[in-house]
C-alpha cells in the first residue's frame, strides 16, 4: 500500500504542476468523459446523430460518417491475499487499451447501417454491426437488427474502470430489438430477442433463440433520466458467460432486472445510481467453477461527480455486490479526476479499492488513461 500511495502522490503533483501551463491551451467544448465506459444512453445518442444526418448527394462516400476512439492506459496494482500461504503481489503496465473505429452509413431517410470494429485485450473484432429502421417523426418506432448491446442496464459512469453493474450484466449478442418513443424522447420502450451464450441442459447445441430483453427509459427533464430493464438470461452476459462451469448445462435460465437514475443539478453536480440483481438462484457450481453454494448475484454502483471548472471534473464511487465470489468485489470505492486537456482529449487519473467476499483478497489500483475521440 505504501508504494501505491507514493505513486498516487507523484501523479497528483505532476497533474497539479502541469495544470497552469496547459490550461491556457485547453478549450474542451464538452465536459470530459472517460472513454472506457459507455452507457446505453450514450449509444442511443450516437445512433440518433447518425440517423439525423442528411447526405449531400447520392455519392456513397458522402453517406458514410467515420468516428473513433483511442485509449492508452497505465496502471499500478497491489494485491493483498487473505490466505497467509499466498504471498501478496504487485504489478504495473502501460499499453494500448482500446481502439474503436465506427462507420455509420445513411442508406435511406429511415435506414441506417452501423459497424464498430474494436481492438481490446490483444483481439481485433467486430463489436457491433446492425441495421436500424426508423419510422421518423410521423411514426416514432424503430427496429435494430444485428450484433448489438442489448438494452439491459445503463452503465453510465465517470470512471475508467467498468462499474460492477456493467461487469455483471452487459451483453453483446446478435439480436432484434424493437422500440417506440412517446413524447419525442421523453419515454422509450424497447423489447427484443436473442440467442444467448448460456442454455439449459438438454438444449443441444443451443442453436435457437431462447432469450428476451425489455426496458423503458424516461427523461422528464433534460437533466433527469431514469429507467428499468429485464433480461431472461443473465448468464449470457459478456463477462459472466466466461466464468460459467458449463454454459450449455444450466438447470434453468436465470433472469435479472435493473434500475437506474442519472441526475444533474445546480449545473455542476452529477449523480449516478444503478442496481442490478438476478431474480432466482444459480445452482451450486453453475455460476463459478468449483463453487459449492447456490448464488443469486446482484451489483450496484453509486457515483457523484462535481465539475470544478470548464473541462475539469472530480467524481467519487461506491459500489459493491452480493454473491459475487471472486468475480465481483463485495465493496468498491474510489475517486477519479477527469481533465479535458484539449478538445476531444481527456486525461483521467483513478484510484479504486476493492474488497472481495470472505476477505479472500483486497486490491488497490491506480490507473491513468489518455483518451482521444475523433
Amino acid at each position: 500500500m505504501l508504494k501505491l500511495k507514493s505513486w498516487l502522490f507523484c501523479l497528483i503533483l505532476l497533474v497539479g504542476f502541469s495544470f497552469p501551463c496547459a490550461a491556457h491551451e485547453a478549450k474542451p467544448s464538452d465536459p470530459p468523459t472517460p472513454g472506457g465506459v459507455k452507457s446505453l444512453e450514450d449509444r442511443v445518442k450516437q445512433l440518433e446523430e447518425a440517423m439525423g444526418r442528411k447526405p449531400e448527394s447520392g455519392k456513397w462516400y458522402e453517406r458514410i460518417q467515420v468516428s473513433g476512439l483511442i485509449e492508452v492506459e497505465a496502471d499500478y496494482q497491489e494485491m493483498d491475499y487473505g490466505d497467509p500461504a499466498q504471498p501478496d503481489a504487485d504489478s504495473s503496465d502501460v499499453d494500448l487499451a482500446t481502439v474503436e473505429l465506427v462507420f455509420d452509413a445513411k442508406i435511406a431517410p429511415v435506414v441506417d447501417g452501423h459497424v464498430m470494429i474494436k481492438y481490446e485485450d490483444d483481439d481485433l473484432f467486430v463489436d457491433e454491426g446492425f441495421i436500424t429502421l426508423s419510422g421518423g417523426d410521423a411514426f416514432p418506432a424503430y427496429l435494430i437488427a444485428g450484433r448489438q448491446y442489448i438494452p439491459f442496464g445503463n452503465y453510465d459512469s465517470h470512471f475508467v474502470t467498468d462499474p460492477n453493474t456493467l461487469i455483471l450484466g452487459e451483453t453483446t449478442e446478435g439480436a432484434v430489438v424493437a422500440g417506440y418513443r412517446v413524447g419525442g424522447q421523453m419515454v422509450d420502450f424497447s423489447a427484443g430477442v436473442f440467442n444467448g451464450r448460456a442454455s439449459e441442459t438438454g438444449d443441444g447445441d443451443d442453436n435457437r433463440i431462447d432469450s428476451f430483453v425489455a426496458g423503458v427509459t424516461v427523461q422528464p427533464l433534460e437533466s433527469v433520466l431514469f429507467g428499468a430493464s429485464y433480461t431472461s438470461n443473465l448468464a449470457s452476459s459478456n463477462a459472466l458467460s466466461e466464468v460459467l462451469a458449463d454454459a450449455d448445462d444450466l438447470d434453468s435460465l436465470v433472469g435479472a432486472w435493473s434500475a437506474f437514475a442519472s441526475v444533474e443539478f445546480l449545473e455542476r453536480y452529477y449523480l449516478i445510481a444503478e442496481y442490478m440483481a438476478a431474480v432466482d438462484d444459480f445452482s451450486a457450481g453453475e455460476l463459478y467453477t468449483a463453487d459449492v453454494k447456490a448464488r443469486q448475484p446482484s451489483a450496484w454502483n453509486l457515483e457523484l461527480g462535481i465539475a470544478l471548472a470548464e473541462g475539469l471534473e472530480v467524481a467519487a464511487r461506491y459500489g459493491g455486490s452480493d454473491d459475487g465470489a471472486d468475480f465481483l468485489p463485495e465493496s468498491q470505492y474510489g475517486v477519479v479526476v477527469n481533465w479535458g486537456i484539449f478538445e476531444n482529449t481527456n486525461l483521467a487519473v483513478e484510484y479504486l479499492h476493492d474488497e472481495y467476499e470472505d476477505d479472500v483478497q483486497e486490491a488497490d489500483t491506480l490507473t491513468a488513461q489518455l483518451a482521444v475521440e475523433f
